[in-house]
């Protein structure tokens, strides 16, 4: 269980830093590069948590989890973008591991 929450920990971080770097390295100058580093994160986790999925019953974890992999999709897109599709690989396999294990543990990604 502690392994799997610090894999949680581990993507949820590697996200923010992938899209920062994508932030980085997609400005043109430090006022846009500022922005994008902050704003990147931001809406990729303003989309993680504006929708609850609670309401959709028996297909609310299914859907939560299609969610988080595609917000990982994202990010290593992101990192490929920037420069470092080697990281991205390794967050994909980070995030994968971590949802086949959230499944195999019988653990929820959403709180009833």
């Amino acid at each position: 269980m502690t392994v799997n929450l610090a894999l949680r920990a581990a993507t949820e971080l590697g996200i923010v830093l992938a899209m920062a770097a994508w932030g980085f390295h997609a400005g043109s100058g430090p006022l846009a590069r500022g922005l994008l580093v902050v704003a990147a994160p931001l809406l990729v986790f303003g989309f993680w948590g504006a929708v609850d999925f609670r309401w959709l019953g028996r297909a609310a974890e299914p859907v939560r989890h299609v969610q988080e992999l595609a917000l990982t999709a994202v990010a290593v897109l992101a990192l490929a973008q920037a420069g470092a599709p080697a990281l991205g690989w390794a967050l994909a396999l980070v995030s994968g591991v971590h949802h086949a294990l959230v499944v195999v543990l019988g653990q929820r990604l959403l709180k009833a």
